[in-house]
């Protein structure tokens, strides 16, 4: 027998296993689906360069115009938002007393200007101050209902920003001279400052020196100059 022989009768063979129907549409459309892939990635990678190089032609300047400088981005404070004005002090800059290696924990109102709550006009903001210059850390506003009803609102949870730590505060609307909350089962009291916009408004916090775990104040309660209970309002802490 010649090879050619041996060849013909292999190919006339059945094959030893049954591998199934070819479904000719089925494997289109897996082609078809791997070159979609293939084409969001490859567009998805030109975005990309695209983004590259025109951050490239922006620190760089534009090539072919000799003598033209870059033009510096001014650097703001850790914690500042790009919106100066969304977090300009509302009114006096609260102190503390309280220092650490960012300077002086203060806290001030901002104008707050929000669609989705029409009855905030203003919120509190945290953060530090040193040598003259403020940090915009964290800020905490009411999100329900209007923000001079009387009782606590904004109250927010100790946090860390920045690398620094910001106690427990918010404010009462209302004639509160004296605020307390309970800590591990002790009840601490507040520092606290009336804003210079608007009297009936006072601002509030908790020392981190009667709090040193920073662990969230409950128990939130406000007191009269006649050492009577005012209404609570949303005195929960938030967290965020």
């Amino acid at each position: 027998m010649t090879d050619l022989d041996t060849l013909r009768r292999a190919l006339r063979a059945r094959p030893a296993a049954d591998l199934g129907r070819l479904d000719i549409g089925q494997i289109m459309l897996q082609g078809g689906r791997v070159r979609r892939r293939r084409r969001i990635l490859a567009a998805s990678g030109g975005a990309v360069l695209a983004a590259v190089l025109a951050a490239v032609v922006i620190s760089a300047g534009l090539p072919g115009r000799p003598g033209r400088e870059p033009h510096p981005v001014p650097a703001l404070a850790p914690g500042h938002s790009a919106d100066r004005g969304r977090n300009a002090p509302y009114g006096a800059v609260i102190s503390t007393g309280i220092r650490d290696s960012a300077g002086e924990l203060v806290f001030y109102a901002v104008k707050v200007h929000t669609a989705q709550l029409p009855q905030t006009t203003f919120g509190v903001m945290g953060g530090y101050r040193r040598a003259g210059k403020l940090t915009a850390d964290v800020e905490s506003n009411e999100f329900s209902g209007p923000d001079t009803a009387p009782g606590f609102h904004a109250v927010q949870s100790p946090t860390s920003a920045n690398g620094h730590p910001v106690p427990e505060f918010g404010y009462y609307a209302g004639p509160a001279v004296k605020i307390t909350g309970v800590v591990n089962g002790q009840r601490i009291q507040a520092g606290h400052a009336r804003w210079s916009v608007n009297r009936t408004i006072v601002i509030f916090w908790f020392s981190p020196r009667d709090n040193p775990g920073a662990h969230t104040v409950t128990g939130l309660a406000a007191y009269n100059a006649q050492g009577k209970l005012l209404p609570a309002g949303h005195s929960s802490p938030g967290v965020g």
